[in-house]
């Protein structure tokens, strides 16, 4: 998912953002990323995910907030095999999380969940839905 190295690499190279001599890129509180597009790969260089966002506005050295988060992931073939999106969502940089309290909906060929609410470990890709979640389970692929 959204990884905070990538954000800060593409923060400094729109040089929205200085480099640090101490741990790294500092935001300016208030930069404001348009319509951004992370790819996401593994080790071997195989792509993973596709974050894509329509606004990333830094809100403290620790916050961002994401704005029309729609986020690809795609399967060993290279295929979109499941899309996540969320209206507003923020990612916590130093706990590397992301949250939402305003909807998020999950998507794959035979399931779909929706909740109001997410806390989301981007690292271990686990995390916990709440608040109204509802999961479709079908058997076949629209």
């Amino acid at each position: 998912m959204l990884s905070a190295r990538l954000l800060a690499l593409l923060l400094i190279a729109t040089g929205l953002a200085p480099v640090s001599a101490g741990n790294g890129p500092e935001f300016p509180i208030g930069s404001v990323i348009q319509n951004f597009s992370l790819p996401q790969a593994d080790s071997s260089g195989k792509k993973t995910a596709m974050v894509h966002g329509k606004r990333a506005t830094v809100v403290s050295p620790n916050q961002l907030k994401i704005e029309d988060l729609n986020v690809e992931l795609f399967n060993s073939e290279g295929k979109v095999e499941t899309t996540i999106t969320a209206t507003r969502s923020d990612f916590w940089r130093k706990e590397n999380r992301l949250t939402t309290d305003t909807g998020i909906l999950v998507k794959r060929p035979t399931l779909m969940i929706s909740s109001n609410g997410i806390d989301w470990n981007v690292a271990d890709s686990s995390g916990t839905l709440y608040n109204r979640v509802r999961v479709v389970l079908s058997s076949s692929s629209p």
